[in-house]
């Protein structure tokens, strides 16, 4: 057991064409309150400014390392291979902490290396971080681990800049998975925490989520993205199963392979009878389609079917993700304006 006084920090970060917000990213980490800490920024082959900017930042706290471009679990485990904290904290290259998240988190875990520290997490827009609005989720406090994996239909929150990680459990789950390229955070951190004694949460300890972006990767609509979540979510499923097979944990199985197949319907047929292969197998899923306004205004009238065959063609045809953007930009000065 280490010491509350000899504990080190390693916070990583990958970064890939993050020029636009890489230095506010670090500026949040540098400015923490906690001293103790080893930053390490990898580059996965950036071919914009981004490695020069991270340049900038060299020095005895702040490492860079450069590769080529092998995608974000590569970074985040060459990152990894070269740090030496007693606690981990991966990070997105374009999201935001609060001065406090360190302090706040190693106070939770206290001498326990047997737990990982939970933080608040709120969503912004527009590069506005008064936009995020911290709301408290029932999950947002001490849990055990399947407890808090089945927290809610889908899964809780699992974006890597939220967590604390002691260097113990990392060892026991394993690293990232360099085959997955999206929903790759959720199978990591499911291991993560079905290797620890579960989750303490830590109160005034913030993430600042940067979402609305155009070129999001979520946002994608090529097979790669969908095999990579459908693998994700049978790697996820496997290691659910074995920690516990009971109606809560195939329901949250069930449904994160229906949120899938919401998504990728009308496309690719033969990744659509597979998803719902196992939705047929794991039994109980509850999960609805669900969407936007305008979403659920299409589905109300015309089936949710019709309603994603729209958007598909309309994805083919008109900037959706661009439109998204303005309106939530208006959104945001209208919100400003009334108060």
């Amino acid at each position: 057991m280490i010491t509350v006084s000899s504990k080190k920090v390693s916070i990583i970060v990958s970064a890939y064409n993050a020029e636009k917000h890489i230095a506010q990213t670090l500026e949040s980490i540098l400015a923490q309150t906690y001293s103790n800490l080893e930053i390490i920024v990898v580059d996965d082959g950036s071919t914009d400014k981004t490695l020069t900017i991270l340049d900038q930042y060299r020095s005895n706290s702040v490492c860079v390392i450069s590769q080529e471009n092998k995608g974000q679990d590569a970074a985040l485990n060459m990152g990894y291979k070269y740090c030496s904290g007693d606690f981990v904290k991966f990070m997105d290259s374009d999201d935001i902490i609060n001065p406090e998240m360190i302090d706040l988190q190693l106070g939770v875990l206290g001498n326990s290396d047997e737990f990982v520290a939970y933080g608040e997490w709120a969503r912004f827009y527009n590069d506005n971080t008064n936009s995020a609005r911290f709301n408290k989720h029932d999950n947002w406090c001490d849990m055990a681990p399947i407890d808090f994996l089945t927290s809610t239909d889908i899964g809780p929150m699992l974006q890597c800049g939220i967590m604390l990680i002691p260097r113990k459990i990392i060892e026991k789950s394993g690293l990232w998975d360099e085959r997955l390229i999206l929903f790759n955070d959720t199978e990591f951190f499911t291991r993560v925490l079905l290797n620890s004694k579960g989750i303490k949460f830590s109160s005034g300890a913030k993430l600042y989520y940067r979402s609305g972006q155009e070129n999001s990767i979520s946002i994608q609509t090529k097979r790669p993205f969908f095999e990579s979540t459908f693998l994700a979510t049978c790697l996820i499923a496997k290691n659910l199963i074995s920690f516990e097979d009971s109606v809560r944990v195939r329901k949250l199985i069930s449904n994160m392979y229906l949120s899938q197949y919401y998504k990728l319907y009308p496309l690719y047929p033969e990744l659509r009878s597979a998803h719902e292969l196992k939705i047929k197998e794991f039994g109980y899923g509850t999960l609805k389609p669900y969407g936007g306004f305008v979403f659920n205004l299409f589905n109300y009238f015309f089936g949710w079917k019709k309603t994603r065959k729209l958007q598909v063609s309309l994805y083919k045809y008109i900037n959706l993700p661009l439109i998204k953007s303005r309106f939530n930009k208006l959104i945001l000065l209208i919100t400003n304006f009334k108060r």
